[in-house]
């Protein structure tokens, strides 16, 4: 393997394992209820937005080259996840993470009032809360993802350990650890496998490379015995 092929591994599989490290950091606590905790929400809910598109492009490198309706259905249900995985985090995430963060400022009156509207926002906000539409049809669209992923890999040649691992990444759907830890690494390691699976069988396949040295260069022709 060249090192172009070591620093595109890398980059891929870094992804998930930065993912997976922010999720240790993401509270289940209501976000009217962190007090100066919610500058860390507001970081780890803004820097997911930018990771959830790195994980995107991670599981489309493991499915690269892979074909069938699984593999289509998983690169289909890709946009999805993103799509819907966004709109929760800013609405559920973003929004109520400043909103708080604004309420800390405030009034004991004004600030009763905007905590208030954080927790609207959260938990009854039925299109973009914390259980709302959007995060129903993220969370579904990641698990498509992930069983489809792992149907691929078994039509491709994947181990069973490599299919099980892909498999598990759908825990993720709940982002929060420990499931979404979990459903991370475990993406993480199932990538890792099937490239080493892949890079392996490229190797298998290449022709063998023909000896060019010229007779006369370190090695004398062959002669018939006399």
């Amino acid at each position: 393997m060249d090192n172009n092929e070591v620093i595109k591994r890398a980059g891929m599989l870094s992804g998930p394992l930065a993912f997976a490290a922010l999720t240790l950091f993401h509270s289940h606590t209501s976000p009217s209820e962190l007090g100066e905790g919610i500058t860390r929400w507001i970081g780890v809910h803004s820097l997911q937005l930018v990771l959830s598109v790195w994980l995107a492009y991670c599981v489309w490198w493991i499915l690269d080259g892979i074909r069938g309706a699984a593999a289509q259905t998983a690169r289909a249900a890709l946009p999805i996840f993103l799509v819907f995985f966004s709109a929760t985090d800013a609405v559920a995430g973003l929004a109520t993470g400043w909103l708080t963060h604004t309420a800390n400022s405030q009034s004991a009156t004004d600030q009763l009032a905007t905590l208030r509207a954080v927790d609207t926002l959260f938990n009854d906000n039925w299109l973009t809360g914390s259980f709302s539409v959007t995060g129903s049809v993220g969370a579904t669209a990641w698990a498509v993802v992930a069983i489809a992923g792992a149907v691929a890999l078994r039509s491709a040649g994947a181990d069973r350990l490599t299919v099980a691992l892909m498999a598990i990444s759908l825990v993720f759907a709940n982002h929060p650890p420990p499931s979404g830890t979990i459903g991370l690494l475990a993406l993480c390691a199932a990538g890792y496998r099937w490239d080493r699976r892949r890079q392996q069988s490229v190797t298998a396949t290449s022709p063998p490379v023909p000896d060019s040295k010229p007779e006369g260069l370190g090695s004398q022709p062959s002669r018939p015995l006399a």
